[in-house]
């Protein structure tokens, strides 16, 4: 598997950030990561080795393997937006989710001078571009949530949002709250971009196992998470920084 290099630019939060579906509770995830792999779960599906070659998401003009070459151009542009919104430059790649499609981000940076890896996986690409009104604003959507848990982990504030939690559910939503503001901050951009579709794909992947660790957020809780991000962005036009300060107080404040 390669990966994906390229200067990109992200706002907003996959997928679903906290992840679409269940993942099996095997050497391939632990659920009690919520939507984040371990290194060793990252060698599990990817192999041991960081990858030869590849580089982060703002050395690459397109994405491989999707079978789609029109799709890869537009979701490495998208990629670019998401990266420069929330200011970190993960590493990409698809992976095989067999046992549930799903998203991941590591902190692993499996290409050198990374932020980290976010993979991507090939039956959930399938799975939301079935839907050709919405398909590409559904990744986008995840996307955006994983690139989030990226942001976190360089910031630090996944560790202040976990402190003393039972599960994961508020540094998913926090992933939720800045997918919302990229597409906040893309809908400014682009007065065309289909923002309700990254609120719906989250409000859909939300659970109600409320005790479970991996539990990451009903689907109203992620809907509240996504619609506040995206307040931030548009209506208030805060910066990323101010947007971090907003996202972290609303989700320790309201959940």
């Amino acid at each position: 598997m390669q990966m994906l290099t390229r200067r990109c630019c992200i706002g907003c939060g996959l997928l679903l950030f906290g992840g679409i579906g269940a993942v099996a509770a095997d050497a391939r995830h632990n659920p009690a990561y919520g939507c984040s792999l371990t290194a060793s779960e990252a060698g599990n599906i990817l192999g041991n080795k960081p990858e030869g070659q590849g580089g982060s998401v703002r050395e690459r003009p397109s994405i491989p393997k999707s079978g789609d070459k029109e799709f890869d151009r537009a979701l490495a542009e998208t990629l670019v937006r998401i990266s420069d919104c929330l200011n970190v430059t993960p590493s990409f790649a698809y992976f095989d989710d067999f046992d549930s499609p799903n998203a991941f981000a590591l902190r692993e940076k499996r290409v050198a001078e990374t932020d980290g890896t976010v993979l991507f996986g090939q039956r959930l690409l399938k799975q939301l571009m079935a839907d050709p009104e919405a398909g590409d604003a559904a990744v986008a959507g995840i996307c955006a949530h994983e690139f989030g848990h990226v942001l976190q982990w360089k910031v630090g504030v996944d560790e202040i949002l976990l402190e003393g939690q039972p599960t994961v559910k508020r540094v998913e939503l926090h992933a939720d709250f800045l997918a919302g503001y990229f597409a906040g901050v893309r809908k400014l951009q682009h007065s065309s971009f289909n923002a309700a579709a990254i609120a719906l794909t989250q409000f859909n992947a939300g659970d109600n196992m409320l005790k479970h660790p991996k539990h990451h957020g009903t689907p109203e809780e992620r809907g509240k998470a996504i619609v506040k991000g995206y307040q931030t962005g548009h209506d208030d036009r805060k910066s990323l920084l101010d947007a971090l300060n907003v996202g972290e107080k609303f989700i320790k404040n309201n959940f």
